[in-house]
C-alpha cells in the first residue's frame, strides 16, 4: 500500500514537472522534491478530499443571492453566510474559479471580488492562470539595427524565435524584417537568490523594403 502511494506520488511529480516547465501555474520545487522522494509529510498533503456537489450547489446559491441583490457582498457578511452554510472559504473560492472558467455567475463574482473587505480578492489575480494559457514561451529581445547601432525595442515572449527573413510588426512602428539572431548571456535571480545564466535571443530587425521605399 505504502509503495503504491509513493509510486503515485512520483507519477504526479513527473506531470507537475512538465506543468512547471511549460510555464503554467507555479509548482513549488519543494513539492516536486517531496513527491519524487516519497516524503510522507508531502504525500499526506496530496490526499485532499474533493468538493462535493452539495458544497458546489450551496456556493452557487450564495452567488445567485448576490446576483439578485438579496445577499450583501461585504466581506464580513459573506464570511457570516459561509459559516452559516457550513462552507469552507477555500472551497468557495475554488467553486467560484470554476464558475468563472464556465462563464457563470461572473457579475456576482466580480461584485464579491471588488467588495469592501473581500475575502475573494485573490480571484482577481488567479482567474487568468488557466484562461490565459499560451503553452511554452521563449523570452527574447527585439533589437533595431537600422543605423548600425543596436536599439532595444521590446522584451517579448513567443512560441519560437523568429527566423531570418520573417516579418515582425512592433507594437509601435512599421513592419520590420528579421536580419539576424544573436544570443546574449544574461542572469536573472530566482526565488532562492541564485543567479543562473541564460542565453537570451536578440532578434535583429530592419525596416522592410516597402517601408524604405515609402520614406
Amino acid at each position: 500500500m505504502i509503495r503504491d502511494v509513493v509510486q503515485a506520488g512520483r507519477l504526479l511529480a513527473e506531470v507537475l514537472r512538465l506543468q512547471r516547465w511549460a510555464g503554467g501555474e507555479a509548482v513549488p520545487a519543494a513539492r516536486l522534491f517531496g513527491l519524487m522522494h516519497g516524503i510522507e509529510s508531502v504525500l499526506d498533503q496530496e490526499d485532499q478530499p474533493g468538493i462535493s456537489r452539495d458544497t458546489q450547489e450551496r456556493v452557487e446559491r450564495i452567488l445567485q443571492a448576490v446576483d439578485s441583490s438579496e445577499q450583501s457582498t461585504d466581506g464580513l457578511a459573506i464570511k457570516a453566510r459561509l459559516h452559516q452554510d457550513g462552507i469552507d472559504e477555500t472551497d468557495a473560492s475554488i467553486v467560484m474559479r470554476l464558475c468563472l472558467l464556465q462563464s457563470r455567475w461572473t457579475d456576482a463574482i466580480d461584485r464579491l471580488i471588488a467588495a469592501k473587505g473581500s475575502i475573494f480578492a485573490r480571484l482577481r489575480v488567479e482567474r487568468s492562470s488557466e484562461t490565459d494559457w499560451f503553452g511554452a514561451l521563449h523570452y527574447m529581445e527585439l533589437v533595431d539595427v537600422t543605423d548600425g547601432l543596436p536599439q532595444k525595442m521590446h522584451s517579448v515572449f513567443a512560441p519560437s524565435v523568429p527566423r531570418v527573413g520573417e516579418i515582425v510588426e512592433p507594437e509601435k512602428g512599421s513592419r520590420m524584417k528579421v536580419v539576424g539572431v544573436e544570443h546574449v548571456v544574461g542572469r536573472q535571480e530566482d526565488a532562492l537568490c541564485r543567479s543562473p545564466v541564460f542565453l537570451v535571443p536578440h532578434v535583429l530587425l530592419k525596416p522592410t523594403q516597402e517601408e524604405i521605399d515609402d520614406v
